[in-house]
């Protein structure tokens, strides 16, 4: 049971800091939530995505990722499928005429 509560109390850390630190909060914060996925991979969720390159990218380079692309695995009942993982307050939209299988199908708002 407790792994159903692990967003909702990333959720309320990452709202204490913005309540915190405000607008300014998206400038050293991203939190990444992966529907479906168990404690640090595996699942039913597109949980392959590369989030220490990101961060080395943010780190070194100042590119924050809107997006982050999470693929399911072959153990999935939906391999290969990809969606956008948004950075926390934003989720997946689907746009409504693209293929819903593939990531650029979706937009994080």
């Amino acid at each position: 049971m407790a792994a159903l509560t692990w967003p909702l109390d990333m959720a309320a850390y990452y709202e204490d800091v913005e309540q915190r630190y405000g607008a300014a909060t998206e400038d050293f914060v991203r939190a990444y939530v992966v529907p479906g996925m168990a404690h640090c991979a595996g699942g039913l969720a597109t949980d392959r995505f590369d989030s220490f390159g990101e961060l080395q990218r943010w780190t070194e380079q100042g590119i924050q990722a809107d997006e982050i692309v999470g693929t399911a695995g072959d153990d999935t009942p939906w391999p290969g499928r990809t969606r956008p993982l948004c950075p926390y307050p934003t989720e997946a939209v689907y746009d409504g005429v693209g293929d819903p299988e593939v990531a650029s199908s979706f937009t994080c708002q």
